[in-house]
């Protein structure tokens, strides 16, 4: 799914895994990213813990869903608990 996002998308997507939509020093290559199973297939949308750059899908049925969730997850998250 992600292979498929724009640039823009691909930066919100690092932004909420992450905290920052900035490359690390060296390199996505040093980044340590872990996404892990959140529960069976359901209405909720992905979560991340950005402290420990953890990305929480839920067990999506399709592709397309997964996608329609995780861009929602992206695009909203940006703003909240920030000045």
């Amino acid at each position: 799914v992600v292979h498929e996002f724009t640039e823009e998308q691909k930066r919100k997507l690092l932004q909420f895994t992450t905290g920052t939509d900035k490359v690390p020093v060296g390199g996505l290559s040093k980044l340590k990213l872990i996404i892990a199973r959140n529960g069976p297939d359901s209405e909720r949308l992905p979560t991340a813990h950005t402290c420990f750059n953890v990305l929480l899908l839920p067990d999506y049925t399709t592709k397309e869903k997964l996608q329609e969730r995780l861009i929602k997850a992206i695009s909203y998250s940006k703003g909240f608990g920030m000045l």
